[in-house]
């Protein structure tokens, strides 16, 4: 134990590269999320057949499995395109690898929970909107969109706690955030239940000050609403 609290710093270090990436994937998912539910509830056959088709495939495939192909795929088209255009190969980032592929994933989840707060929108306060005199864009903007996020505040905070615990997944290509981090003192000090304990205890600590901010804005928007 006492040669893992030696490596102490250096797994706290990962902390900051995990909280990039969750807050990087999280508001990916929720700008595909909020794009896809507004496109859906345009009333466009075509556009309902394209979500729904994405909603389908990406709630079904394994996280890891997209890391693996956008990662791996990126690499391979990366290299290509360079070879073809006389270029140095460029390699991907693995922060941008997880972002893109764990955003476009969980994208498909935010667009079930938007979806959800756009129903619960009463209609008479988008027809205040159009009555006095706002444009359809401004409606959106202005009314639509800040109501619908409101009433997603709950399972876009639960969605949130989810993608930062497939965060450590980023592990696998490389990307050095608590996880990795935890495994490469592991295998220095031959003591893993030690540092893979400090890492759990640091997805506590996230986690728990996320839970927190959602219950404060929860109980400010109530408070708004009340008043």
């Amino acid at each position: 134990m006492d040669a893992t609290l030696s490596f102490l710093p250096y797994i706290v270090g990962g902390l900051v590269v995990t909280i990039l990436t969750s807050l990087m994937t999280f508001s990916c998912a929720v700008v595909i999320g909020l794009a896809a539910t507004l496109w859906l509830k345009a009333d466009r056959p075509a556009a309902k057949l394209i979500i729904r088709s994405y909603v389908t495939i990406f709630r079904s495939l394994p996280e890891l499995l997209c890391i693996f192909i956008v990662y791996y795929g990126c690499e391979i088209a990366l290299r290509k395109a360079a070879v073809s255009l006389d270029f140095r190969p460029i390699s991907i980032s693995p922060l941008l690898a997880v972002t893109v592929a764990i955003g476009i994933q969980f994208g498909a989840y935010c667009v079930e929970i938007l979806s959800d707060a756009h129903r619960s929108i009463r209609p008479g306060l988008l027809e205040a909107g159009h009555a006095i005199g706002l444009s359809p864009r401004k409606v959106t903007m202005r009314v639509t969109i800040p109501l619908m996020l409101q009433a997603a505040i709950p399972g876009l905070g639960n969605l949130f706690l989810v993608m930062l615990k497939v965060s450590a997944l980023a592990s696998v290509i490389g990307l050095e955030e608590v996880t990795r981090r935890a495994k490469i003192v592991a295998g220095s000090t031959r003591e893993p239940f030690a540092s893979y304990l400090i890492a759990a205890a640091l997805f506590l600590a996230i986690a728990a000050a996320a839970a927190l901010l959602q219950s404060f804005l929860e109980r400010s928007l109530r408070s708004a609403r009340e008043a």
